[in-house]
């Protein structure tokens, strides 16, 4: 499930780093920021694998949220493609990603809500906030186009 959780962040990352290169009011600096925090968001799911592994009795229970992160994953790389090849309209690719970003916080909460650890359950919540602010703002810029 970590490694599925990384992938859906590298591929967030990934399409933000494209809508970077789309000069668009100034929105590429925005995006370009956006990639970088989620490239932090894979170093921190890295770091918790890492304690999973570790330290196995700190996770409570089944996670169920593995269809859903799969399914993100697949929403990211049509979005990925969408952007390489240039098929997808600017506005419409920060819907798309608004999307995702709403989907891996309600990922981040679900997966808190599964670890008995304090410090798993914070990271967890720490990253849906996180993806939380993104949202916002990903509206502002919606909001600007």
């Amino acid at each position: 499930m970590m490694d599925e959780a990384v992938a859906l962040e590298e591929r967030i990352r990934s399409c933000y780093v494209l809508l970077g290169k789309v000069p668009e009011d100034g929105a590429a600096h925005e995006l370009r920021e956006l990639a970088r925090e989620e490239k932090s968001h894979v170093n921190v799911l890295r770091a918790g694998k890492d304690f999973m592994v570790r330290t196995p009795e700190a996770f409570a229970g089944e996670m169920v949220i593995g269809d859903e992160i799969r399914l993100g994953i697949k929403a990211a790389c049509d979005l990925e493609a969408g952007l390489k090849t240039r098929k997808l309209e600017f506005a419409k690719a920060l819907k798309r990603i608004h999307e995702l970003e709403k989907k891996c916080e309600r990922i981040h909460l679900d997966t808190a809500l599964a670890f008995k650890d304090y410090a798993l359950k914070r990271l967890f919540e720490i990253l849906a906030w996180a993806d939380a602010e993104h949202r916002q703002r990903l509206e502002r810029l919606i909001a600007r186009l």
